[in-house]
């Protein structure tokens, strides 16, 4: 019915999601399920082949979102061009941009499409352990605001059927198995008490296979992620080197549309032990752009949880450190 109920199932092509896609369709039929993906811009592309694989094989549509940011980019645009502030920052740098930073930032800050690489040029600057913008952007706020316009514009309630566990990590741990987030909008978890096991034995009993990028980096989300380990970026980098030249470029974009002019993709840590300030600009970037990652990565050794924090949930290292993911469950 048009203004019954609307159970919609946040999917990412992760496992969690996959299998509680696969409850909600035995429990209520393929009818009256809506999957929908909410696209970053900077996933692997085996997740776009699964996604067209879970719509092959159990005869849905599903709802790919992307956000665009162009309006926030012509905002930007028009806030450099005009920037005459005044004062100095904590570090004694000049608050205002500069004219030629006006220069080199407007030439390229216009919107590309790519949800990821166009909120990046937005803030100038890539996600980091402690300003995870990513998750918030790009997967969260896009899925309230569908969610939303459902309940507005359809009259409908909307039940998300999110793929959380309590196993998962300590952030989720005392996640709710239904809760009431508005009127008319409502969030349920029927996967809260289960195991790893029970997840891929669901999908195995519906006869379909799991994302095969569980075989290859052991999770699923965006690729790279800020959260990548160093074997994930060596993996990377000999099975799908065009995601590496494709970051050499973002980081290349990103710096060019920042005040300071460099950008890197992973900074979330001091890989090369040092922190931005501890030794010069041009020092701290070259260690920490893509190529000094890559020379990085390629050093043979352990694993080191303070390399960064492991991405891969449910491994043997899981716990070691931040993973990505929120309590909507979006990213996995």
């Amino acid at each position: 019915m048009k203004n019954g109920t609307l159970h919609m199932v946040g999917l990412s092509g992760g496992k969690d999601s996959t299998a509680t896609l696969l409850l909600a369709i035995d429990r209520l039929g393929k009818e009256n399920v809506r999957a929908v993906f909410a696209d970053t811009g900077n996933e692997h592309p085996e997740t776009y082949a699964y996604l067209d694989y879970l719509e092959h094989m159990l005869g849905i549509q599903v709802v790919r979102l992307r956000p665009d940011f162009s309006a926030e980019i012509t905002n930007k645009r028009m806030f450099i061009a005009r920037d005459r502030r005044a004062g100095r920052d904590k570090r004694g740098d000049k608050i205002r941009w500069s004219n030629k930073a006006k220069r080199r930032a407007l030439a390229v800050l216009q919107s590309t499409g790519n949800p990821f690489l166009d909120l990046c040029m937005l803030k100038g600057r890539f996600p980091t352990n402690r300003a995870r913008f990513c998750t918030e952007w790009l997967k969260r706020d896009v899925i309230v605001e569908y969610v939303d316009s459902v309940v507005q514009d359809e009259g409908r309630t909307v039940v998300v059927w999110q793929g959380v566990r309590r196993n998962e990590s300590d952030k989720r741990k005392h996640a709710k198995k239904i809760e009431r987030v508005a009127k008319g909008y409502y969030n349920f978890r029927p996967l809260v008490d289960w195991t790893i096991e029970d997840v891929f034995r669901c999908i195995a009993d519906h006869g379909l296979s799991a994302n095969p990028l569980y075989q290859m980096l052991g999770r699923v989300g965006c690729t790279p992620c800020i959260y990548a380990t160093k074997g994930d970026v060596r993996l990377l980098a000999g099975s799908n080197p065009e995601v590496m030249d494709r970051v050499r470029n973002w980081e290349g974009q990103v710096g060019q549309a920042s005040k300071k002019g460099f950008a890197a993709f992973f900074q979330g840590k001091e890989l090369a032990g040092t922190k931005p300030g501890e030794v010069s600009d041009l020092v701290f970037w070259e260690r920490h752009q893509i190529d000094g990652i890559l020379k990085w990565a390629a050093k043979e050794g352990p694993f080191l949880r303070e390399d960064w924090g492991r991405a891969a949930d449910d491994g043997p290292s899981q716990g070691a450190g931040p993973r990505c993911g929120s309590e909507m469950g979006l990213c996995e």
